[in-house]
């Protein structure tokens, strides 16, 4: 059951994220409970359990899941979950999407969309290289995996979104400049961010590993593919070498983070369309959360500034009301 759908005196029995927790003395009797706060995708909710408090406090911590039961009541005009029972859920019992936003498209679509792009590559090579990479355990990872943790597409599936975007954009440009290797350029947008599945893990939080802040996707997407390729027979050392230039050029400038600057055409392209799907997402998400009648969105720390909506964003009603210099 979501949060949001709980009433009082409703049966509750599900997988929550404990967000807090505190050990409150009884005022009537030795010992103390627990006091935790549980937060799902909908929301959060107070939660007591009466007994043997101090035992499962010591067994938790902030960050966990839990499988709780009980019973929804009311507390100072608040909901609060009276917990019968709470334990540690076993691996694979809840989904990651239960506690974190999600892309809005079909994930499901975007794999088999996945699928498709990988089947038609034409050139041997690439598609043999492609078909190692994108393993049946790997791409479930992959499906799963955030863009970014912050930055964009911070969520479920966003990865995957990016990726198809990415590959979209330098498709679109291949139709422009037929000097364009276009089998290369699709290969490399399709795994420039292959490191990501490693550098974050997706359990009820997005969480950056040890490896991804020691290395970095950069390096460890580069690592992927190099291996990859190694295990291939006989693939081309040319092709090999312009599609790792590929991952390591992709951000573009040094001080971005990128080991080299983009020195092949294909890189180029890459590296524009991987930063231009970025700040698409980045603003259309701003954007989004922005109340309906503003003209300007809050500042965003991340782009560094507020952006414009203007009357555009307004409601007619609200233009209607809008002062004469407006109109």
């Amino acid at each position: 059951m979501l949060v949001k759908d709980m009433a009082e005196g409703v049966g509750v029995r599900g997988h929550y994220l404990v967000t807090r927790k505190e050990l409150i003395p009884f005022t009537s009797k030795p010992g103390r409970f627990l006091l935790m706060q549980l937060a799902d995708k909908s929301g959060e909710i107070r939660a007591i359990v009466w007994e043997q408090g101090e035992e499962l406090a010591a067994q938790l911590s902030t960050g966990d899941v839990v499988a709780v039961e009980g019973r929804v009541t009311v507390f100072r005009e608040s909901l609060q979950i009276v917990c019968n029972s709470v334990m540690k859920p076993l691996p694979g019992e809840y989904s990651p999407e239960d506690f974190l936003p999600s892309t809005k498209r079909n994930r499901e679509a975007m794999l088999a969309e996945l699928a498709t792009l990988i089947d038609n590559i034409a050139d041997e090579d690439y598609r043999g290289l492609l078909a190692t990479v994108f393993g049946s355990e790997f791409t479930r990872d992959f499906g799963l995996a955030p863009a970014a943790r912050s930055m964009h597409q911070a969520y479920v599936g966003g990865l995957l979104e990016h990726t198809l975007n990415v590959v979209s954009v330098c498709k679109a440009v291949a139709e422009l400049y037929p000097e364009v290797d276009r089998e290369l350029l699709i290969t490399g947008a399709l795994l420039h961010d292959v490191g990501k599945v490693q550098e974050y893990a997706v359990k009820a939080g997005i969480e950056i590993t040890d490896s991804g802040r020691l290395l970095g996707h950069v390096v460890m997407g580069y690592s992927l593919v190099t291996e990859a390729i190694v295990g291939l027979t006989g693939f081309p050392e040319e092709k090999a070498l312009r599609v790792r230039h590929m991952l390591l050029s992709h951000h573009g400038q040094l001080e971005w983070g990128s080991p080299k600057q983009p020195k092949t055409l294909e890189a180029c392209i890459l590296h524009h369309a991987d930063n231009l799907d970025g700040q698409v997402s980045k603003f259309a998400e701003i954007l989004a959360a922005s109340p309906i009648g503003e003209r300007w969105t809050t500042y965003d720390s991340r782009l560094g500034r507020s952006l414009y909506m203007g009357e555009m964003a307004m409601p007619p009603e609200a233009l209607e009301a809008a002062p004469a210099e407006r109109k």
